[in-house]
């Protein structure tokens, strides 16, 4: 007898019973499996739409997609989708699938979408300067936005994880951001496991710039079931947003891994000294140096096992910024001097050894909040920007250190005194 190969046995069982001969076979499960995933473009100006291509084993019954932007969850059986994300951000979203035997598999992935300073207009269209002969079309821009884009590229809300996925005991750190702040309006967060249970929920005040923060650890009864857990943020009545992320599964005990270690450094610069806040697991932060010249912050870490890092940037000490092209040429003029922290937010370029990683954010009006995860071994990380206030180098410092040590010479040989002898 031949046997299918799409119908496995695990167990073969004999039985003989008054010389007749019976044959058990129990069949195995097999467990899903998504083997190829695409999406594009990974990155664009809002809005942007991006197409989702998925590739299982088995038979599929449902497809479950998670865009991340808050727009809910869409459960069907298409292995294709295209989502159109209106506003900037970084979305975390996630696929999930299950065949026809209940198996799950799924799949996060990362959509960067960046700001966009002109408006969309149909063409031959004209917008009017309601000021015209008073202020240029960019004046009036920034005004109509409080002298300031930043604002285009803030979310109503915005919630993001430290790192895309965690383990049994590890502490997830939560970070977030609302727009624009109402009263003393709590922030509700829930967390939901692959099985659609609540396994976490909190209420969390923001502060007065909007930010908010928390901390969660994944054990005990409720963390047990393995796949993508959901973070749901509420806000208000109508205010809401999701980010997800892997969770390894659980045996149910309590279980901690090494708690997370939260400071605040305080860098030295030029244009005054900045605090900037982070949350390491996983290691320690040994130094942090800001290069101003390229606008390039460096994190140097002990990292004795794999882990992450929650990192606070003021803006007003660097920041990533969208860069206008201005014409050039002998007959294009520009009379508009163009603010560096006016312009929209692009997204910050991190390595971490070297090499080009993703990261989470969230950010608010005064600093961007970023979520790096690093291996064990790893040094070295790099934030690059595109401004930042001017830095110290060790020439300056050099120099500094000589005139200092002249002038106590010079004194020391003429008796100059610095103050008056009575």
């Amino acid at each position: 007898m031949r046997i299918s190969s799409t119908f496995c046995a695990t167990l073969v069982t004999i039985i003989a019973v008054f010389g007749f001969s019976l044959l058990i076979l129990i069949p195995q499960n097999v467990s899903a499996d998504i083997t190829n995933f695409s999406f594009k473009p990974t990155t664009g100006d809002a809005p942007l739409t991006v197409s989702f291509q998925v590739a299982s084993t088995g038979k599929v019954s449902t497809v479950e997609w998670n865009f991340g932007d808050g727009s809910g969850t869409i459960t069907n059986t298409s292995l294709n989708a295209t989502h159109t994300y209106q506003s900037a951000g970084n979305y975390t979203g996630t696929v999930e699938i299950t065949t026809s035997d209940h198996q799950t598999a799924s799949q996060t992935f990362l959509i960067d979408v960046t700001g966009s300073i002109g408006a969309n207009v149909g063409a031959g269209a004209t917008i009017p300067n309601p000021n015209n002969g008073t202020v240029n079309a960019y004046q009036y821009f920034l005004h109509e936005h409080n002298n300031t884009l930043t604002a285009t590229s803030l979310l109503p809300l915005s919630i993001q994880t430290d790192a895309l996925s965690y383990s049994q005991g590890d502490t997830i750190i939560i970070h977030g951001a609302v727009k624009n702040v109402s009263n003393q309006t709590a922030v509700t967060v829930r967390i939901i496991n692959s099985l659609k249970n609540l396994v976490s929920i909190a209420q969390l005040t923001p502060a007065s710039d909007g930010s908010f923060s928390t901390q969660v650890v994944a054990t005990g009864p409720l963390w047990i079931k393995a796949g993508n857990y959901t973070i749901i943020a509420q806000y208000g009545p109508a205010t809401n947003a999701t980010t997800s992320f892997n969770y390894g599964g659980g045996d149910g005990t309590s279980k901690l891994s090494a708690a997370p270690t939260s400071s605040t450094f305080t860098l030295q610069t030029s244009a005054g000294s900045f605090n900037i806040p982070y949350t390491i697991r996983g290691g320690t932060v040994q130094n942090i140096q800001l290069d101003g010249q390229n606008h390039i912050l460096t994190v140097t870490i002990n990292a004795p096992s794999d882990g992450s890092l929650s990192i606070d940037i003021p803006r007003a000490m660097m920041d990533s910024k969208q860069q206008l092209v201005v014409p050039t040429g002998p007959n294009q003029t520009s009379t508009t001097q163009i603010n560096q922290a006016e312009l929209p937010d692009q997204s910050f370029t991190v390595q971490v050894g070297g090499q080009n990683v993703q990261v989470t954010e969230t950010k608010d009006a005064n600093s961007r909040t970023l979520g790096i995860s690093f291996h064990k071994g790893d040094t070295t990380i790099n934030i690059m920007g595109t401004v930042s206030v001017p830095e110290f180098g060790p020439i300056a410092a050099l120099v500094l250190a000589i005139a200092i040590i002249s002038i106590i010479a010079v004194s020391a040989k003429t008796g100059l005194r610095f103050m008056p002898k009575y």
